[in-house]
């Protein structure tokens, strides 16, 4: 196999580890956690607390995170969000390895009514993603897997609005089937074999 052969299997193999690394975006729950593994940990945030709490944690199948907000926290039973407007929701991952994460996220009013405004997610690896729910069910799900571990989370929505968060899952993607390394391991074998040949008939 020549130096050139040698060198397009090596990048070719670089680039589907690269591709393998980057962070793969969901919007539907059931997708989401086809691509969880076994263990994770959903957290409803059915215990309410109006305290305004600067933080709070949470801890469930050996995963553990802290979420905060500048001006303290607020729940009413099915949501976890900021005690006053215009303020970031910051999840920080701590323990365990967390390359997975999903849930539904909203902004409401000051009555804890919907308000189908503009909600962004933005991650420790730089991963953006801003959408509009219609409901907080009805399009707010957005989830996360990734192969480098992701160590926080910031919701935040427009001005005047409070930012929030329910159902969250937290836990590891899940790997790749063996058929899918072969498929990939085919493909290369496949691509060096196509350039052995044309190599031997120039």
């Amino acid at each position: 196999m020549k130096v050139t052969q040698v060198a397009l299997a090596v990048a070719l193999v670089a680039a589907s580890a690269a591709a393998s690394a980057q962070t793969t975006t969901y919007t539907t729950s059931a997708a989401f956690l086809a691509n969880v593994a076994p263990g994770a940990y959903t957290e409803n945030f059915g215990d309410p607390f109006f305290s305004g709490d600067p933080s709070a944690t949470f801890t469930g199948n050996g995963f553990t995170y802290t979420v905060s907000a500048p001006g303290g926290l607020y729940g009413n039973g099915s949501l976890i969000g900021t005690n006053l407007p215009t303020e970031a929701l910051t999840v920080t991952f701590s323990g365990a390895t967390v390359t997975a994460i999903g849930g539904n996220f909203w902004s409401t009013n000051i009555s804890d009514v919907f308000q189908p405004v503009p909600v962004t997610l933005t991650l420790s690896d730089g991963t953006i993603t801003t959408f509009t729910p219609s409901s907080e069910t009805v399009g707010s799900f957005r989830g996360f897997t990734s192969m480098v571990g992701i160590t926080s989370m910031q919701v935040t929505s427009t001005t005047g609005v409070y930012a929030g968060m329910g159902n969250l899952t937290v836990g590891v993607a899940a790997i790749p089937e063996p058929g899918t390394w072969l498929m990939m391991a085919l493909g290369v074998g496949a691509l060096v074999l196509r350039n052995t040949r044309r190599n031997a008939q120039a």
